[in-house]
């Protein structure tokens, strides 16, 4: 099961994600939830996703290209030690925008405003 809790505060919004992101209607929940926002800037927040499946990273490559083709931003947040250990073994950290992470930036300082929007 997964549990999107959404933040938002123009021009971002954090959809704080809890759970897993697998095949099914949890990578189809987080995908619907976040092509839904109309924010210039996207932060996931998956510090309490406690499994990620190839279709979860499909997900996440999928928003990346998304905002991408809309001007937007999109970071991954704290990601917890199973989704950063993926995302890493798969060298999708050198594709997504991480954050809260070794050798990644700190989340706290993002600058959003400075951001091209």
């Amino acid at each position: 099961m997964l549990k999107v809790d959404i933040q938002s505060a123009p021009p971002v919004v954090t959809l704080v994600c809890s759970g897993r992101i697998v095949l099914g209607v949890e990578a189809e929940t987080l995908r619907c939830m976040a092509t839904s926002r109309s924010e210039r800037h996207l932060l996931l927040e998956l510090s309490r996703v406690s499994r990620i499946d190839a279709a979860g990273l499909g997900v996440l490559v999928e928003l990346h290209r998304w905002a991408q083709q809309r001007s937007a931003t999109l970071t991954i947040a704290n990601p917890s030690p199973p989704a950063h250990k993926l995302i890493a073994l798969t060298s999708l950290d050198r594709v997504l925008h991480l954050c809260g992470t070794d050798g990644a930036a700190d989340c706290g300082s993002l600058e959003w405003k400075s951001m091209t929007a």
